[in-house]
C-alpha cells in the first residue's frame, strides 16, 4: 500500500484533467445528484460525505442526495449505483472495502473495481484508530495485548466493514493473538456496542473515532500510521507498541460508473477539488486524524491495485481464505 510519503511524490490529479472544457455541458447536473453510500449511518465514511458533499454543493449550488445502502458486504450499494445511467448524477462514495479487501474476500466479485468504475476524486486518507472497552481499563495496546494473551478465544474484536476485518486480522497475526470476532453492520453500531461492553475491542478508521474519543466515550490505544497523527498527539503508533508491520489507512473517494462522459467528470472534478484543496478541508481531515492527497485517476486505480495485492497478502498470511 502507498503510504504518505509515496503519495506527497505523485502530482497532482489536476495535471491529468486534460484539455476539454468543463463546462462543454453546461446542462450537467440538470437534477440532484445521489450519491450511494454502501456503509451505515454514523460511520466515518457517512459523516465525511455529508459534510464534503454540503461543502461543495453550497458553493456550486448543486444539490446532493447522500443514500445509505449497508450491508452485503457492501455489495447491496455497489449493485444500486451500478444500475444508475452513467451520466454523473449517481455517484458512488467508498473506498478500501469496495476498492480493496473485497478482492481477497472473495473468489469472485459481482463488480470490477477497476473497470466498472471510474475515480473522480479522492476525499480522505485516514490511520485505523485502536479502541478498547473502557470496562477494560487498559490504556496502551501492549495492555491490550497482554490482556489478551493471558487469555487466549476470550475477547472479541467488533468489526463493521470487510476494512476493519482486515485491520483486526493484521493485529492477530502480527501479535499472534487468538480472539473471536463479532461482526455489526457499520462501525457505528460496533463501537456503540463497544461502549455498552458487549465486545472488547476494534479497530476503526478515524473519521468514524474521532467523536467517540472527542467525547470521552472510548480511548484511543493506537494508530495505525506511521507516525502519530495531530488529532491524537498523545496517542503512539502500532510500530510504537511493538507491531511495526502493521501500517494501514483508510480512504475514500468519489466514483462514477464507467462510460460517464468526460466533460461530466471534470466538471465534477473542477466542482469538488476547490473545497477539497481549501485550507478549511485541510483543517476538517487534521482534526478527524486524516488527511488529503490529490490524484489523478490513473494514481487512483494504481493505488486501488496496491491496496487489493496488499489485502491479498495480508489474509493470506493470517490463513484466511477467499470465499
Amino acid at each position: 500500500m502507498l503510504n504518505r510519503r509515496h503519495l506527497l511524490a505523485l502530482p497532482l490529479a489536476g495535471s491529468a484533467l486534460g484539455g476539454t472544457s468543463a463546462f462543454a455541458q453546461p446542462d450537467f447536473p440538470g437534477k440532484p445528484i445521489r450519491v450511494v453510500l454502501p456503509f451505515a449511518s454514523g460511520s466515518g465514511s457517512d459523516n465525511s460525505v455529508r459534510y464534503v458533499t454540503s461543502k461543495v454543493g453550497e458553493a456550486m449550488g448543486w444539490t446532493f442526495v447522500v443514500d445509505n445502502k449497508p450491508g452485503g458486504n457492501s455489495f447491496i450499494g455497489v449493485h444500486d449505483f451500478l444500475r444508475a445511467p452513467a451520466d454523473g448524477h449517481t455517484l458512488l462514495y467508498s473506498g478500501g472495502t469496495t476498492h480493496g479487501v473485497n478482492s481477497a474476500l472473495f473468489r469472485q466479485l459481482p463488480y470490477d473495481p477497476i473497470k466498472d468504475m471510474v475515480p473522480v476524486v479522492s476525499v480522505v486518507f485516514a490511520p485505523m484508530v485502536l479502541l478498547a472497552r473502557p470496562s477494560l481499563r487498559v490504556d496502551s495496546a501492549a495492555q491490550l495485548i497482554e490482556l489478551i494473551r493471558k487469555e487466549p478465544a476470550k475477547y472479541t474484536a467488533a468489526t463493521g466493514s470487510t476494512f476493519q476485518q482486515l485491520a483486526v486480522n493484521l493485529l492477530r497475526h502480527e501479535a499472534g493473538l487468538d480472539f473471536r470476532d463479532v461482526a455489526y453492520k457499520g462501525s457505528a453500531q460496533s463501537m456503540m456496542d463497544l461502549v455498552g461492553g458487549h465486545v472488547d475491542f476494534t479497530i476503526v478508521d478515524g473519521g468514524a473515532a474521532m467523536p467517540m474519543v472527542r467525547s470521552g466515550m472510548l480511548k484511543a490505544l493506537a494508530v495505525t500510521s506511521g507516525r502519530r497523527v495531530s488529532a491524537l498527539p498523545s496517542t503512539p503508533t502500532m510500530a510504537e507498541a511493538g507491531l511495526p508491520d502493521i501500517r494501514l489507512n483508510g480512504w475514500a473517494a468519489f466514483f462514477a460508473k464507467a462510460g460517464t462522459p468526460g466533460p461530466v467528470l471534470e466538471k465534477l472534478r473542477q466542482a469538488f477539488t476547490p473545497y477539497l484543496q481549501s485550507a478549511e478541508y485541510e483543517k476538517y481531515v487534521a482534526e478527524n486524524a486524516g488527511f488529503y492527497e490529490s490524484l489523478s485517476p490513473e494514481q487512483m486505480n494504481q493505488f486501488i491495485r496496491s491496496e487489493i495485492e496488499r489485502a491479498k497478502s495480508t489474509f493470506q498470511r493470517a490463513g484466511i481464505k477467499p470465499q
